[in-house]
């Protein structure tokens, strides 16, 4: 490839560079054979004013003014039949096989001035094959070569590692694998259901993973459940610190995972909620996927309230009441009430019809429970099955909180008798 002006001089130096173009995968490379897509810019801008599709009819095509019979030679026409109809790429591609064949004297004025011998940075280096990380061992550290974020890998999830695991968990920074962005980004952040885990850093306790939550197994259920022939995974701290606080999801069928209690349970808003056996069918239950927990996790949770504040209705539609919980109390709503009291922005969740009876059957909400009815702006507090008014002193930092008050119809409040 020549300058505008160097064509305009030499028709022979053209004829011969033509010439030694068809033979040029026979010849030996001048030295350079690779360079930078600035520098090819630079050529481009020398030749062609930097116009990658230029056809001025002069037989020359394209941003590097590539002749037909060189553009045939160094195998141009598996992109394009004509140069200047290649991208960009393509056209730098095949000239770093001319580059490769003949050195920058290909372009004898346009060449040097750009610099084109003397680099030899690859225009387009190939990506870098990066492993699968779901395929690395149990406790391999990775991190994407994007961003300084670092994940342990555990059971085919990413469990973030944060700086302050890094000393106590004695995670070795020096062996971190790189794998694939899309691929780091996409990893569980959350062992698999039913993965038994402990601190990395020590420790006796041990836990179960149920929806990213970790359950605490207690000495007995170690062995009785069968949590002792897992293997058992250490986690980075803060991860399970976190995961300890967490809920299990929300309609997620339980078990005791011992097999001792033959009941099934449904998780609602913390609180394992007995399923009788006619719903277990009836209500799809049984299509749901079924996990075994801790015994001793599952008495407990069991015996907790469904949190206040909560609004449920019977799932299987038999009953169309909707019902706000208030200290184990499922309090009837009227659509008015419904709306009124702002609960038709929290979520709806479905309960078996036959502990919602007993919840609605209740005669008065735990001690401690605060509720606030629309005929005053008294909030009561639940005091042995009585209702005692309460003072705007007792709200506040580290006080108790208005938003742990339970709005309920004026009827419920009424019907609990007053502290004298």
């Amino acid at each position: 490839m020549r300058s505008v002006a160097a064509r305009k001089n030499s028709v022979l130096a053209v004829t011969a560079t033509a010439l030694i173009a068809v033979a040029a995968p026979l010849l030996t490379s001048t030295g350079a054979s690779a360079a930078s897509v600035s520098t090819w810019d630079k050529v481009a801008q020398c030749e062609a004013s930097g116009n990658w599709s230029i056809n001025t009819g002069n037989g020359y095509y394209g941003g590097l003014q590539i002749s037909m019979s060189t553009w045939r030679a160094f195998g141009g026409t598996q992109y394009a039949a004509y140069p200047h109809q290649a991208t960009k790429q393509q056209q730098i591609l095949t000239g770093e096989k001319i580059l490769a064949g003949q050195g920058q004297g290909a372009w004898p004025s346009c060449g040097p001035a750009a610099g084109l011998g003397a680099d030899h940075a690859n225009p387009y280096p190939s990506a870098p094959s990066y492993p699968d990380p779901s395929t690395l061992p149990a406790g391999t550290l990775v991190k994407s070569p994007n961003g300084p974020d670092v994940k342990v890998m555990i059971s085919g999830a990413g469990v973030p590692v944060a700086a302050s695991d890094v000393t106590p968990d004695k995670y070795d920074l020096s062996k971190i694998v790189l794998v694939d962005n899309a691929a780091f980004n996409g990893l569980p952040t959350s062992p698999p259901a039913g993965t038994v885990v402990h601190d990395q850093a020590g420790g006796a306790g041990r836990y179960v993973v149920i929806d990213g939550a970790a359950l605490p197994i207690s000495a007995a259920d170690w062995t009785a459940d069968g949590y002792n022939t897992r293997p058992d995974m250490g986690v980075p701290t803060a991860w399970l610190k976190g995961a300890v606080q967490r809920s299990v999801t929300n309609g997620r069928v339980l078990m005791d995972q011992s097999g001792t209690d033959p009941s099934r349970y449904v998780m609602l808003n913390g609180a394992a909620v007995f399923i009788s056996a006619s719903e277990w069918t009836a209500n799809g239950y049984d299509k749901r996927s079924l996990m075994g927990v801790p015994s001793d996790w599952l008495a407990s949770t069991v015996g907790k309230q469904v949190a206040n504040g909560s609004i449920v209705k019977d799932v299987s539609g038999a009953d169309a009441t909707v019902y706000v919980m208030a200290g184990g109390v499922a309090v009837p709503l009227t659509y008015a009430d419904f709306t009124a009291f702002g609960y038709d922005k929290r979520p709806l969740e479905g309960a078996p019809g036959t502990w919602l009876k007993s919840a609605a059957a209740q005669a008065a909400p735990v001690d401690g429970t605060m509720l606030l009815s629309p005929d005053s702006n008294t909030v009561w507090q639940v005091t042995g099955g009585k209702k005692k008014a309460m003072t705007a002193d007792q709200f506040g930092a580290g006080k108790l909180s208005f938003d742990d008050v339970v709005s309920v119809p004026t009827a419920f409040t009424t019907k609990i008798p007053t502290a004298s």
